[in-house]
């Protein structure tokens, strides 16, 4: 009997609030986060590799899927360090939460390259996302006070959200031109390897693997995977405005892990943003 696609977009929310949770616990050490990437990118191939080889499927180098899962690559490594790298100078609820948000610009470009309809309750959607914004920057939070620093990381994970949505721009467009889904993901796979290498080497100057770093690693790696898997899955078997609503809402999961493991308090002003993440995800989501 096949899982519900409710089911997996559950457990894809949940992973993905996980994977935050993993990044924060690493990054809150100062440790190479291009090395993490690297990592992750090494188990996610083999992984990958054998999701293809058992599930009887090939991996296709024709023209389209090359193309289309280079540049795709390239944003969804670019993304991911910029959030390990925020998450070790922001709150893992307001770095999570704008990352997750990519469905905003996700929107935007998609009115202007797909060509996709841009009505009033995504306007709504794309207001209630920066509305979410507002609430999650404070900058006096925690002790922390004002300085150009903390807003350039904040600058930064919104960078890191629109690169996201690129990503998802351009396999959305590479799938609907006759790319293979699974070859572009060994792509992405293959991306974060040399493009977590690169970071490692040439900004960090710090290309050492060790017992620390390999504690999460296989964990980061196969929940990485697993997120991928269970998206993918989820978009096979159900409706589109159901799955991609509840799997982009990894941010709730994340600010509750943040609670209990005491990142951060509890604060009303929080759960508004929270809340006004999760309006503007299923306005954004809407066919309205």
């Amino acid at each position: 009997m096949s899982a519900s696609p409710a089911v997996l977009a559950l457990l894809c929310l949940a992973a993905s609030g996980v994977l935050d949770l993993v990044f924060k616990l690493y990054a809150s050490r100062p440790r190479s986060r291009g090395m993490l990437v690297f990592g992750i990118g090494c188990v996610w191939i083999l992984l990958q590799l054998l999701y293809i080889s058992m599930s009887g499927r090939s991996i296709v180098l024709d023209t389209v899927t090359i193309q289309y899962g280079f540049v795709a690559a390239i944003f969804v490594t670019a993304s991911n360090i910029l959030l390990v790298e925020c998450l070790g100078h922001l709150p893992l609820s307001m770095a999570s939460t704008i990352y997750r948000l990519n469905t905003i610009p996700l929107v935007i470009l998609a009115f202007f390259f797909l060509g996709e309809e841009m009505g009033p309750v995504k306007l709504a959607g794309i207001a209630a996302g920066i509305i979410t914004i507002f609430l999650l920057y404070q900058p006096n939070r925690n002790g922390v006070q004002f300085a150009e620093r903390y807003l350039l990381f904040i600058f930064l994970i919104i960078f890191a959200s629109c690169l996201r949505a690129l990503y998802g721009v351009f396999t959305k467009a590479g799938v609907d031109q006759g790319s293979d889904a699974n070859t572009m993901m060994l792509f992405a796979a293959v991306g974060w390897c040399v493009g977590g290498l690169t970071y490692a080497a040439l900004r960090e100057k710090r290309v050492v693997i060790n017992k620390a770093k390999l504690r999460f690693i296989p964990v980061a790696g196969c929940l990485v995977f697993a997120i991928v898997w269970l998206l993918t899955t989820a978009l096979t078997l159900g409706d589109a405005s159901v799955v991609v609503p509840v799997a982009n809402m990894g941010f709730v999961a994340a600010f509750l892990l943040s609670v209990v493991f005491r990142f951060e308090s509890f604060s009303m002003r929080n759960l508004f943003a929270i809340g006004s993440a999760i309006v503007s995800i299923v306005l954004l989501t809407s066919i309205a």
